[in-house]
């Protein structure tokens, strides 16, 4: 099973909830606290770890028993350490991060059912939770938490027309409610105990959250430039998200990665070629396989200068390969080389590649490609 299910389906309703529950609830009725809070995730997806410091430390001076204080601890190991399930160290303290939140949000429960704040904090690190265990491999751990996270989740689908943030939480699960299981039919008879979805309602669903959203606007803006790129390949439109997000984000190698991406995939390659540059740069796999990539892409397509090309696709494809991270990258790598092989006339060579590509891709784009060259 592909842990990509997880990382695109449950961490993003983190950021969904954790503000509009708390609006209403304990900790956020506090002026001051809610800015703090939002100071310091603000630092975090911006890689500025040192600066949200402070105020972690202030919201925890004031709340010292508050599951807020080991969440945010975990979301930025999480960022910091990416990916963290491959850092031994880095993933024991997020997991125990994780369990400080789940035990005090317990308590925060037991004292008062009713109490909306715990219900998000419950949701959020059982979605944490569901996602590392399938990052292990640990499937069947990973469903447990998933199916509690779910039971959390459906409460949102009733509040949109209350709270515009519900949203982007309800149409990101209408989208992947269907996606997913077309993408890895494996999985579809565990679908069955989850409710239908509507793939364009929940497209429509994440827009409205992006554009009436406040506190989901971020999430709603990647999410939506990762759908439009990979699903329904549209990187032009993808465009009109990444740009605002990695000019907010420009620190945050990830928004940086998806914006080179739509840029490149959109044929905007003079300005994908500084970006493509910088991440082929950095020493960590994930990055400087994606920017090698779209530096193949550029030198393919823009410069017609195959044999540069070639020499970006095979280092690409030599890096380290993370099935979350990086797995759609190679594909798009071998399918270069493919093209290249083609175009020299070795079309054995160019199967081969293609076959290589065929299992390891998901974009739609890619898919429709191989289709068509091994037909």
């Amino acid at each position: 099973m592909k842990t990509r299910f997880y990382s695109t389906f449950l961490i993003s309703i983190l950021f969904c909830f954790i503000l509009p529950f708390s609006l209403k609830a304990q900790i956020l009725n506090d002026a001051e606290t809610k800015e703090q809070v939002i100071h310091a995730l603000k630092h975090i997806y911006n890689f500025e770890f040192k600066e949200a410091e402070p105020y972690q430390q202030r919201i925890k001076t004031r709340y010292p028993a508050h599951p807020v204080n080991p969440l945010l601890e975990a979301i930025q190991t999480f960022w910091q350490y990416m990916p963290v399930v491959e850092n031994g160290s880095a993933a024991s303290r997020y997991q125990s991060y994780l369990n400080q939140s789940l035990d005090l949000a317990e308590k925060m429960k037991a004292a008062n059912k009713h109490d909306t704040e715990a219900t998000f904090f419950l949701l959020a690190t059982h979605s944490y939770l569901a996602m590392l265990e399938s990052d292990r491999g640990e499937f069947m751990k990973a469903g447990a938490e998933a199916k509690r996270t779910y039971g959390y989740m459906r409460k949102g689908f009733k509040l949109m027309e209350q709270n515009p943030e519900f949203y982007f939480s309800t149409g990101l699960y209408n989208y992947y409610r269907e996606q997913y299981p077309q993408d890895h039919p494996v999985v579809k008879p565990i679908m069955f105990f989850f409710q239908d979805g509507n793939k364009n309602l929940g497209l429509k669903q994440m827009e409205t959250g992006y554009q009436k959203g406040i506190f989901t606007k971020t999430e709603a803006a990647y999410y939506l430039t990762y759908v439009l790129i990979k699903h329904e390949n549209n990187p032009l439109k993808a465009l009109s998200y990444s740009t605002p997000l990695y000019k907010e984000y420009s620190n945050n190698p990830v928004y940086m990665t998806r914006h080179a991406e739509a840029l490149t995939l959109a044929g905007r390659y003079n300005e994908a070629e500084p970006l493509a540059q910088q991440l082929a740069q950095k020493k960590h796999y994930v990055f400087k396989t994606a920017g090698e990539v779209f530096i193949g892409l550029i030198l393919e397509k823009a410069k017609k200068n195959d044999a540069a090309a070639h020499t970006y696709y095979q280092k690409a494809v030599l890096n380290k390969m993370s099935e979350q991270y990086t797995q759609d990258y190679h594909a798009m790598a071998y399918c270069g080389l493919a093209r290249i092989a083609e175009r020299n006339g070795q079309n054995k060579q160019a199967k081969d590649y293609y076959q290589k590509a065929q299992k390891l891709a998901e974009y739609s784009s890619t898919i429709q490609e191989i289709k068509r060259a091994l037909k």
